[in-house]
């Protein structure tokens, strides 16, 4: 991404910056065992055509390097504990390679796997547009 990793670990985990790209709401104690929970409306259109509100518990939090938190969705019955990591590292002045990684699918894959593959493309470049102008 055309940022530094300050800037987009800002964007991953302040409340008020993460709303700017991601979920409608957010709730997010950045700190090991701190609690997110996001809300996502919809708005009759992909990537959420339905209300959600996955909720977790950051499990690593090293600024401006790593933000690793467990994925699961209330709405959403059976849905496995999941984990999203976000890897920062700097490859240039304002360049970051982002990683991000949705683990823990479980069973043979299936809609929710497709749906959240969807999903994390199309956030994925909106904080990509979202920092590139911070």
């Amino acid at each position: 991404m055309n940022a530094s990793p300050e800037v987009i670990f800002r964007a991953l985990s302040i409340q008020e910056e993460i709303t700017q790209w991601f979920p409608d709401q957010a709730i997010l104690e950045p700190k090991v065992g701190g609690k997110i929970k996001f809300t996502f409306f919809s708005k009759g259109a992909k990537p959420v055509d339905r209300d959600f509100f996955p909720e977790g518990e950051i499990i690593e939090f090293v600024p401006n390097k790593k933000l690793s938190y467990t994925w699961t969705p209330q709405d959403i019955p059976d849905f496995p504990r999941t984990i999203v990591t976000w890897s920062l590292e700097q490859i240039g002045q304002n360049k970051t390679r982002v990683t991000m990684i949705h683990s823990g699918f479980t069973g043979k894959p299936h809609e929710l796997f497709k749906e959240h593959s969807y999903g994390w493309d199309y956030f994925a470049n909106r904080l990509a547009e979202y920092c590139k102008k911070k």
